[in-house]
């Protein structure tokens, strides 16, 4: 049964880290780069990378201090064909991804419209190379510490009120609003990830495969990202009318 320090850890990284991150720092982050300030997104992911990995050690702390185990929080290696499909997913998912990215660079029309709708993610997207070398261990750490809080750490502590299912779907509405500070697109997308981690978390039965996907959508999301934004432009004709 999770003690009072569970629910203090759960309250911090599900309650108290969102709200400041909706109405301080992601707007003041924004503000940042807007005003062109040239470290704002290189300082941004130096902070969330901090920021995650205390609040990931202090949940593991807790889990130590109450003389729980891993398993708890499905911190395990999953057997049998479990194991298969949570090797086979991520893997599919980088190859679907290779293939995908390979037909976009070779098409000008769609990198240039995609360029342009990447307007939005200004302040979230890596553009110059230093930046892109600190995403990269951003996309890892939000891959690791993300699955562990919400889908291994949080479901347990609500589980043993409400149970597995019912806490699994919780956490997928409360990851989807802990992104809420990025827009209504965002957050919808974040719980539509949170929704597909967290079945895989289920039939699973370990973060462990979640974790690995995770950090390959955020990866490859950076590594396209910078790719497009750091294309050579290129003038494409309209399309000729029928």
């Amino acid at each position: 049964m999770p003690g009072p320090l569970d629910v203090a850890v759960v309250l911090l990284f599900a309650v108290a880290w969102p709200l400041l991150e909706h109405f301080y720092t992601w707007p003041h982050h924004v503000r940042a780069v807007d005003a062109g300030v040239p470290t704002a997104r290189t300082r941004a992911y130096q902070r969330t990378i901090l920021e995650q990995w205390t609040l990931t050690t202090l949940a593991a702390a807790a889990l130590w201090f109450g003389g729980r185990s891993l398993a708890d929080v499905w911190l395990v290696v999953p057997d049998g064909w479990r194991l298969w499909l949570g090797a086979v997913l991520p893997v599919a998912y980088v190859v679907v991804v290779w293939v995908q990215a390979r037909a976009l660079f070779d098409s000008p029309r769609s990198l240039a419209k995609l360029r342009a709708s990447l307007t939005p993610l200004r302040a979230l997207i890596p553009h110059t190379r230093e930046e892109y070398a600190w995403f990269r261990p951003l996309a890892v750490t939000a891959g690791i510490c993300e699955e562990f809080l919400f889908r291994g750490y949080l479901v347990w502590v609500l589980a043993a009120w409400i149970g597995v299912w019912a806490a699994a779907g919780v956490s997928m509405v409360i990851f989807g609003l802990a992104h809420s500070y990025q827009g209504r697109t965002f957050a919808v997308r974040a719980l539509l990830a949170g929704i597909g981690m967290g079945l895989l978390a289920l039939a699973t039965g370990s973060v462990l495969p979640g974790m690995a996907l995770h950090a390959g959508i955020d990866l490859a999301g950076g590594w396209i990202t910078h790719r497009v934004l750091n294309a050579p432009e290129v003038v494409v004709e309209p399309a000729a009318s029928e």
